[in-house]
């Protein structure tokens, strides 16, 4: 087993996924584009702070480390991530005939999901296979996606053209409990003070919506103009900022500084992986690694078990090999690679914690404990406990 050869050092305990190019989706027919559900998977991607070494190497680690000094000095960078569900697509077509649908049925081959009216959106969803397997369930959301549909309608202007993504909060208004509203729509729930801006906001409102970006009628994709979204029963959900720093003095950052700074030749030699080894997907290789990590519970182990986890894989035998060649041939830059993950992993953590800790107008927990999706810093980079709130989500979505 060749990872056990291996030795990666844990710093903290001593002393950009980079995004793929999105097609560039040209006019068809009558100015509608064919979307895949890949294509809003990577409008909507946000990288993982310690993912960024992966995809751009020590100017991603370097990235990562000035993330984590910007969350500490300019929290009012900092949002909260919403843990919606379900995704919803809504906005009007060229013809400006409101459609309010799901990622499947945006994207759908073989028939219309891109329905023009709340009878049409229940029919098409009791169609599906998923209906006839648990018509219940199946048929009280079909019931409240119709309902929901003149309430969502009622936000997008008449000349809006194109469409938004985003995820439901919640069908109908929040219960209250001790002067909060509480609403769960996926993994994480959510308790919103009575008396905080986003708390009236929600007292007026009938149906929660937080938006992602925005998709032209071309498939352009960008960031949403909130002031283009009248008032109404559907609430969009803004931004929620944090307010005030973490406060947690972590001379960590400082450490993960200097060590990319003494590996970072080594880091970037493993990542400028030659042609001729047929090995372009590389990183994806590592992300996928680590995600498999995390649903078995084996973050601690990080690098350590690479390549036994390798042999379990589904890559070819001969790509299997190539692979381990490679990584004994550049184990600096490997065990330095997850050397940095795991502190950067660490790091972001306690920064996390320190935030849920905070009096908040908005509070998230994720399995009774405090604690929700994570934060988001300048839209780009996720704090996200994968431990935590990722390990529960998969657990929960399995």
């Amino acid at each position: 087993d060749q990872g056990s050869k291996m030795k990666v050092t844990d710093i903290v305990g001593s002393h950009k996924r980079k995004p793929r190019n999105l097609r560039n989706i040209r006019l068809k027919g009558k100015g509608l584009y064919t979307p895949t559900a890949q294509d809003l998977q990577e409008g909507a991607r946000i990288q993982h702070l310690e993912d960024l070494i992966l995809w751009d190497g020590s100017a991603g680690a370097k990235k990562a480390i000035a993330t984590l000094h910007q969350v500490e000095q300019q929290p009012n960078t900092v949002s909260v991530k919403w843990d919606g569900s379900p995704a919803v697509i809504f906005g009007r077509n060229e013809n400006g005939e409101f459609i309010l649908t799901d990622k499947s049925g945006f994207t759908a081959k073989g028939y219309d999901g891109k329905v023009t009216s709340a009878d049409d959106l229940e029919a098409m969803l009791k169609n599906r296979p998923g209906y006839a397997k648990n018509p219940q369930d199946y048929g009280a959301f079909a019931g409240k996606m119709k309902e929901i549909w003149p309430k969502v309608e009622a936000t997008v202007p008449a000349d809006f053209r194109g469409y938004v993504h985003g995820d439901l909060l919640w069908f109908t208004k929040p219960e209250v409990k001790d002067n909060k509203f509480i609403f769960k729509p996926n993994t994480t729930t959510y308790q919103v003070k009575l008396d905080s801006d986003v708390g009236k906001k929600i007292a007026n409102s009938d149906v929660g919506v937080v938006v992602h970006m925005a998709i032209g009628l071309d498939g352009e994709k960008s960031s949403v103009d909130m002031s283009s979204f009248q008032g109404g029963p559907t609430f969009i959900m803004p931004p929620v900022m944090v307010q005030k720093s973490p406060g947690v003095d972590i001379p960590a950052i400082d450490e993960l500084d200097a060590f990319v700074g003494k590996h970072a030749g080594a880091i970037d030699k493993l990542f400028n992986v030659p042609p001729e080894l047929k090995m372009a997907d590389f990183g994806n290789i590592l992300y996928t690694y680590i995600n498999a990590s995390v649903k078995t519970g084996g973050l601690d182990k990080l690098g350590a078990d690479f390549m036994r986890w390798v042999d379990g894989s589904k890559l070819s035998a001969p790509k299997k090999q190539r692979l381990g060649e490679y990584i004994n041939a550049n184990l600096e830059g490997f065990n330095a690679t997850f050397n940095f993950i795991r502190g950067a992993m660490k790091v972001k953590n306690m920064i996390i914690t320190a935030l849920d800790s905070q009096d908040a107008d908005v509070e998230a927990y994720t399995g009774g404990q405090r604690g929700g999706e994570g934060y988001v810093v300048d839209k780009d980079v996720k704090l996200v406990n994968r431990a935590g709130f990722t390990a529960a989500n998969m657990a929960r979505n399995n």
